[in-house]
């Protein structure tokens, strides 16, 4: 992967005027149609707290911190996918994969002075939860027992795959997939559903259609 490196981005470090601060590039991945925009990506050995950021590509101008987990170059197990840009760059799907599920994945609006976001990734973990809990309450609960001290990425213990279609825009059309089983281990409690749903223009999103069953897979 080529990136662009932009002397401006290359900054003093405020704690020791003689060390310097890791560089952040901005991947061609990243960059809208126009070459305009583009996203940055931090070194692994940054600051923890340093986020990705949405920034003109030519002069390094901040319009944005994106609000989801970061990602760092050459972060293990996840992978940076190619930003999905609406042909008029008005609009940017960023998405950071992980092994069972996405890592990040946040619709950006872009404006004349200001960036509106979208946490894709919340918005449908809460939702699809909801709904599989109200389904089957019982079922759930073992699972999420099961599931327990999974970590902060496994909400109540589960994996949930989100699929953001195109085209990129709003509204936009989501598939999303819940188990509490993906490696397939036997004899372990297994709790699958999927649901379709749309983000409306107004930020909402309205269920189209939620199914329970086996075999959902992680990709539709």
């Amino acid at each position: 992967m080529r990136y662009l490196l932009p002397a401006l981005l290359l900054v003093s470090s405020s704690v020791h005027a003689q060390e310097k601060r890791p560089a952040f590039a901005i991947p061609d991945s990243t960059l809208s149609p126009d070459r305009r925009y583009g996203v940055t990506v931090p070194s692994l050995d940054s600051s923890p707290v340093d986020s990705n950021k949405l920034v003109e590509a030519a002069t390094g101008k901040v319009l944005a911190s994106i609000k989801a987990n970061p990602f760092f170059d050459r972060k293990n197990h996840e992978t940076l996918l190619p930003s999905r840009w609406s042909k008029d760059g008005k609009f940017l799907l960023w998405e950071v994969d992980g092994k069972w599920f996405p890592h990040a994945l946040v619709l950006l609006k872009v404006g004349d002075g200001n960036v509106s976001q979208f946490n894709l990734l919340e918005l449908a973990q809460r939702s699809i939860l909801a709904e599989t809990k109200k389904a089957t309450p019982d079922r759930y609960e073992a699972a999420r027992k099961a599931n327990s001290g999974n970590g902060s990425a496994y909400p109540d213990g589960f994996s949930v795959d989100v699929e953001a279609l195109d085209p990129i825009a709003l509204p936009l059309r989501l598939r999303i997939a819940l188990t509490s089983n993906p490696k397939g281990i036997e004899d372990f409690p297994t709790l699958e559903s999927s649901m379709e749903a749309v983000l409306t223009t107004e930020g909402k999103l309205e269920i189209t259609d939620f199914k329970m069953g086996p075999g959902v897979s992680r990709h539709f």
